[in-house]
């Protein structure tokens, strides 16, 4: 009496390729660098990285006399989930939880941008406000600099 395998074959290979798809992203992100940046006409010369998990988290940086403002960049979700473990290293959920807890004591948000040119333009509209963006893409952009690589 044979026996047909082929469903515990399907079986495997779906398995497999599920491991394989969840596995990826994750990889992709760990190749990833993040740049902190401003606009080229900011007096903010450097920025460390534990400067800016600080003033995503809500807390008061001041350098070279400027406030900082940081501005949520949300225009790819592959960069913000690489400034989140990379430089937060936190997840998602627990940056919002973070950010809820913090805007009780009286501490405010940094103002997401889904899209770039508005992002960019934000940017460049305030001196005193840094983003993130992954390091191909900052070298890559007119008027900005980078002034942290966390």
């Amino acid at each position: 009496m044979e026996h047909d395998i082929t469903p515990v074959k399907n079986i495997i290979f779906i398995v497999i390729f599920t491991c394989a798809m969840l596995v990826t992203p994750m990889a992709h992100a760990e190749e990833q660098r993040i740049a902190i940046v401003a606009s080229t006409r900011s007096g903010i010369k450097a920025i460390s990285a534990k400067e800016v998990r600080r003033a995503y988290l809500g807390a008061s940086i001041v350098l070279n006399g400027i406030e900082i403002k940081p501005l949520l960049n949300q225009t790819d979700k592959l960069v913000g989930e690489v400034f989140l473990q990379k430089v937060l290293y936190m997840s998602a959920e627990a940056y919002e939880r973070q950010l809820l807890s913090r805007k009780f004591g009286g501490a405010g948000h940094p103002k997401p941008f889904e899209n770039l040119e508005d992002l960019l333009a934000a940017l460049q509209g305030d001196d005193a406000t840094i983003t993130f963006m992954l390091y191909e893409k900052a070298i890559n952009t007119p008027d900005i600099r980078i002034i942290g690589n966390p």
